[in-house]
């Protein structure tokens, strides 16, 4: 019978640990998007570099937009009106 009762208790401190670091991983999740949500900007320089290697790498990123254009004609060029 005993081994039973220390197996439960283990089994119920490992969920409860695992509860507890769920909880604070969450918790770091929430303040960090907290942080983002306000407002939180980068310094100048950081964002100039993400926009120069975005640029470079044609990404889009916060800072970064791009534009596609289709030169592909709409009719041939054989075709008349």
């Amino acid at each position: 019978m005993r081994p039973i009762v220390v197996d439960f208790l283990g089994t119920l401190f490992i969920t409860f640990c695992i509860g507890v670091a769920t909880a604070l991983v969450l918790g770091a999740c929430v303040v960090l998007m907290a942080a983002e949500a306000r407002g939180a900007t980068q310094p100048r320089e950081t964002r100039s570099e993400i926009a120069e290697l975005a640029l470079t790498h044609n990404l889009v990123t916060k800072y970064t937009s791009l534009i596609a254009i289709d030169r592909t004609p709409a009719r041939p060029a054989a075709a008349t009106r």
